[in-house]
């Protein structure tokens, strides 16, 4: 296997746990701990958006990426950028092909919580020096 692609998933499966974590954490808070309907949610709308994003967001990145890349700013903020823009406009582009009915609907507040979780996991990623040293040899 080629070490580009073992690294870039280590980063991305990572992320993803992160991101369902900190997700958690936001939507109890919002919830009021509310324990249940919190790990409802979150496993619900994670499992529509690996389902959804996931085969999108890996051509994306694949395509998309090679730009980004050689801008010369701190990585995991490089990461946070590009994630949150890809699933913005996943999100869009979904609402327009699809219209009204899709699962994850941009007006609630877990696409909200979503937005800052897939912001900040690759910031808090980038304080482990592991996962920094994955990201910049990415």
């Amino acid at each position: 296997m080629d070490s580009s692609i073992l690294k870039f998933s280590i980063v991305y499966i990572v992320f993803f746990v992160i991101e369902v974590f900190m997700s958690y954490i936001f939507l109890l808070v919002e919830e009021s701990f509310n324990i249940s309907s919190t790990i409802d949610a979150v496993s619900l709308w994670n499992f529509w958006r690996l389902l959804f994003y996931g085969v999108p967001f890996l051509i994306l990145y694949f395509f998309l990426f090679k730009y980004f890349k050689n801008l010369k700013i701190y990585k995991p903020l490089l990461f946070s950028i590009f994630n949150l823009l890809v699933y913005i406009l996943l999100t869009f582009l979904s609402r327009i092909i699809f219209g009204k009915n899709i699962p994850l609907s941009p007006e609630g507040i877990m696409f909200w919580i979503t937005c800052l979780s897939i912001l900040l996991a690759p910031i808090v990623l980038g304080f482990i020096p592991y996962f920094r040293g994955l990201m910049n040899k990415i």
